[in-house]
């Protein structure tokens, strides 16, 4: 069986178990109603043929992993701003100009 059937198993049980409890406190069902026996024992069911399902739809993703790059920034006593070089993940090289915050506003409008 592919999927995970443990997993279905168990939160179905608990969603037909608290399912159960939820009708009974509202009202819904008596205590002495069969329904809280069955409404678990139909969750497990349901819990197994969606673990079977799963996961559902989308097909496989693939993913790739992020390899490190090691890029330089300007110094904290550089006042006049700075250009600095980096690499991309592509191995394209760039260069960023840093400039200074101006010194009249503080990065917020008024």
């Amino acid at each position: 069986m592919k999927g995970r059937p443990v997993l279905g198993i168990i939160s179905g049980f608990l969603f037909g178990l608290f399912g159960g409890i939820t009708l009974f406190l509202y009202g819904a069902i008596p205590l002495a109603s069969p329904m809280l026996w069955i409404l678990p024992l139909v969750g497990i069911v349901v819990g197994m043929f969606m673990a079977a399902w799963a996961p559902f739809g989308g097909g496989s993703v693939k993913t790739e992993t992020a390899s490190t790059e090691t890029i330089s920034y300007a110094s904290a006593g550089d006042a006049e701003g700075s250009g600095t070089t980096g690499t991309t993940l592509e191995g394209e090289t760039i260069e960023v100009e840093l400039k200074p915050a101006d010194d009249e506003t503080d990065g917020a409008e008024s």
